[in-house]
């Protein structure tokens, strides 16, 4: 399966992000997991991973199993003691590019822990263009990716600082179907939010049952906006309840300050309307 997100731009080299000791968190604060673009070298507003408040937080470097196999991630938490709600951040891209650790870090900014598995560990470093990423990923099928999913969703369930009760899953692009998938196969997973989502249909998510926040932007030119207008509604008519924010103007990957398509205004509003989701869903007492 291909990868469906415009990677070619913007791939970088997973040493820069993933370098430390393995199977535990190592603090990456002296440090910038990877470039921001040129466009954007002024500290996008959105970028948090300088703010003197990351001391409150524990981040880094993971290792999880699936499969038999290890596969690495990125994990962000706070500090303080106690269990915390968790939310599972399924990127469209390799996660080396540094909005998705960013994302993970405002999350755990946030209260929750934040963490993100590398669905795209059968690439190899020394894949570097489109073509050569799709060769590696040729034979993987979506069973292979929603396979580590799910074994993400019960790694995060397993930390003794995670509340396994109190779990969501935030995509983006082919992430945010997989974070639809994720949360209609999982028993676990308390609430899903996805930004500009790639395709699905009803039928993919007839048991995804809990709520849903999606966030597109009206001038996407990688996946319609219609494509989320249509999920809503078939959504609404099961009961699923879902909210859909359309953000005018904004492209693809509005949110991803390392793009030449990140929209500050459009990524500020969409954050906070997502922590507010995920604070009603998971904080709030039912």
């Amino acid at each position: 399966m291909c990868m469906q997100d415009d990677c070619e731009q913007y791939q970088l080299n997973r040493r820069t992000f993933l370098g430390g000791s393995a199977g535990s968190l190592v603090s990456l604060a002296a440090s910038r997991v990877g470039p921001v673009s040129s466009e954007h070298q002024a500290s996008p507003e959105t970028r948090i991973l300088d703010s003197p408040e990351l001391r409150n937080i524990e981040r880094g470097r993971v290792l999880f199993k699936s499969d038999g196999k290890e596969i690495d991630g990125y994990l962000a938490r706070p500090k303080a003691a106690g269990k915390c709600p968790a939310v599972l951040v399924l990127a469209g891209n390799r996660i080396t590019e540094e909005y998705i650790p960013n994302t993970c870090a405002a999350l755990a900014l946030a209260g929750y822990v934040g963490f993100t598995p590398n669905n795209y560990h059968a690439v190899p470093d020394s894949a570097k263009t489109v073509a050569q990423i799709n060769k590696a990923l040729e034979r993987w099928t979506e069973d292979d990716y929603m396979r580590d999913c799910l074994e993400a969703v019960m790694y995060l369930g397993s930390r003794p600082f995670v509340d396994p009760e109190r779990i969501a899953v935030l995509g983006f692009c082919v992430g945010g179907r997989r974070a639809f998938l994720t949360g209609a196969r999982s028993k676990n997973i308390r609430a899903v939010v996805a930004f500009h989502p790639g395709k699905t249909t009803a039928e993919e998510v007839a048991k995804l049952k809990v709520p849903v926040q999606i966030h597109h932007g009206t001038q996407d030119r990688s996946v319609s906006i219609d494509a989320s207008r249509v999920l809503e509604k078939a959504f609404r008519r099961r009961g699923t309840p879902v909210e859909l924010f359309a953000y005018e103007k904004a492209d693809h990957g509005f949110l991803a300050y390392t793009r030449p398509q990140y929209d500050p205004s459009s990524a500020k509003l969409a954050w906070r309307r997502t922590v507010e989701f995920l604070d009603r869903n998971l904080k709030q007492k039912s």
